[in-house]
């Protein structure tokens, strides 16, 4: 990588691998979280089904999977931010986060009214939108670290 500074010089700059390395550890770890996230996802037709089936456990189950997801949605927020903050990654895992957290509150919710009518669609577009977000952090494309910000030179009074 060339720097403002050898751009004018015509030197190249020595490797700076802190900053070559992209967001390796901070995409980890928020890769872990989402493949957790997934499978809790996931797992929650498998407990309404059981509970349609005629076992009537499968909805504490339900209901008590639906917590460990809201609790997972926190910590996957957290480390969407850290990936951004201190990983140098896009933006948008927080923006996807910060709006699975915040259907999922509006699906638990309609879970306990019984308003299936949105409680149904919501979950299958949860599942779907947290397993999409998943998928593209193991794409090559989230390695990469954002450029970094060029300062702007104060203004003259």
């Amino acid at each position: 990588m060339t720097s403002p500074a050898d751009a004018v010089t015509g030197t190249p700059a020595a490797p700076n691998p802190s900053r070559d390395a992209g967001p390796h550890a901070t995409l980890q770890v928020l890769r872990v979280v989402a493949v957790l996230h997934s499978l809790a996802f996931l797992a929650q037709p498998v407990f309404a089904g059981g509970y349609l089936m005629g076992d009537v456990d499968s909805l504490a189950t339900h209901t008590t999977n639906a917590f460990l997801i809201s609790a997972i949605d926190l910590v996957q927020l957290i480390c969407a931010i850290v990936f951004f903050w201190k990983g140098r990654g896009p933006a948008w895992p927080i923006w996807a986060s910060l709006a699975i957290a915040v259907a999922v509150e509006v699906q638990i919710g309609m879970g306990y009214t019984r308003e299936l009518v949105v409680h149904l669609p919501l979950g299958v577009s949860l599942i779907t939108g947290q397993i999409l977000a998943t998928v593209w952090l193991f794409r090559a494309a989230a390695v990469k670290a954002r450029a970094p910000r060029v300062a702007r030179p104060e203004r003259a009074s």
